[in-house]
This record gives structure tokens, C-alpha cells and sequence, in this order.
């Protein structure tokens, strides 16, 4: 809950401080809660980037290099399942741009926060639904009782569990977006 880039007078931020002394694990959570990476030190524009490199810290410089454009959920090393869970019912994007997206980058990862940015990468299913946002899972809702409605119509009497499964199959993935 603390402000990741709360500054001090001298326009210094947790972030670069963590970079200054080469705290690679702490630059880290503290970018996937989006901490900014330029700021105005005593008058003087810097990246994180360059106060690693100076500072001799190559292995957090080449990470922050590597990682710049991401967004929270690209961090998949460093978030729980259930920050991980929360990011993508608020939305977060698993093909969000730079790439590698969090979706290809949770293939080649691997373990739980992987597996669900996997699975919310996937069209809308049964697997998927929980790791949408409220207002698409609230269509699907309201598709879902299209469909059933739809199945108990007389021309469907004896299949209506058919057309129900179909319309959860073929249907519901292609109508069911995360934006």
C-alpha cells in the first residue's frame, strides 16, 4: 500500500535507490507496481537505467532494459497467484504489448501465476471465466441466459441440452471479449 514513487527532496525514488545499490529483487516488485523509471534528480533528468549502469550493476541494468515497456502483469515472477488473479478481473491484458506479452512470457515461465495468465489468455470458457473482468463475466452471464432461453424453445424440444452446448462452445468464445 505505500506510494512506489513517493520522492524525496532530491527527486530520488525507492526505485532508484534500489537501483543506485544493485537491489535487483527490490527493483523488481517495485516495477511490477508500475514505479516510474525517470525521474529529475537535484535538477537532473535520469533513468534507472543509467544509475545501474553507472553504479556497475549490469545484470539489474540488462533486466531493466529488457523488461521496459512492461505492465504489472509481465512481472510474473513477481506477483502471487492472487495479485495475479486480481490484475486480470481489473482487466490487465495477457497479450498486452511489449512483446514477449505476459502470455508468452508465462509459456516459457511456467508454475501457478503462469498457468493463470495462460488460461485468462485463452477465449471465454468455462476455465477462463473467473479471470475476466466484472463486466465481461457479467456477459456472459446475460449470454448464457440468451442460450438457455434459446434451448427451450419448442423447434428445439429433445435437443434443448445440445443447442445448449453449442452455444456455450461455439458461441460464447467468440462473443465473450476481456475489454
Amino acid at each position: 500500500g505505500a506510494v512506489v514513487d513517493l520522492a524525496l527532496d532530491t527527486g530520488a525514488t525507492p526505485l532508484f535507490f534500489a537501483c543506485h545499490s544493485g537491489h535487483i529483487e527490490c527493483a523488481r516488485l517495485l516495477s511490477s507496481y508500475g514505479a516510474r523509471r525517470t525521474a529529475t534528480i537535484d535538477g537532473v533528468d535520469s533513468t534507472v537505467e543509467r544509475v545501474s549502469k553507472r553504479m556497475g550493476h549490469a545484470e539489474l541494468a540488462a533486466w531493466l532494459v529488457s523488461s521496459r515497456g512492461w505492465t504489472p502483469l509481465h512481472h510474473l515472477e513477481e506477483l502471487s497467484p492472487a495479485r495475479a488473479r486480481t490484475l486480470l478481473r481489473d482487466g490487465a491484458d495477457p497479450h498486452a504489448q511489449p512483446t514477449p506479452t505476459p502470455a508468452q512470457r508465462a509459456s516459457a515461465v511456467g508454475g501457478e501465476v503462469s498457468e493463470l495468465v495462460l488460461r485468462a489468455a485463452r477465449p471465454w470458457g468455462r476455465d477462463s471465466h473467473e479471470l475476466y473482468p466484472d463486466a465481461a463475466r457479467a456477459r456472459a452471464v446475460e449470454l448464457l441466459r440468451l442460450g438457455q432461453q434459446l434451448s427451450i424453445q419448442p423447434r428445439f424440444t429433445g435437443e434443448e441440452q445440445a443447442v445448449v452446448d453449442v452455444w456455450i462452445t461455439h458461441v460464447m468464445p467468440h462473443v465473450v471479449r476481456r475489454a
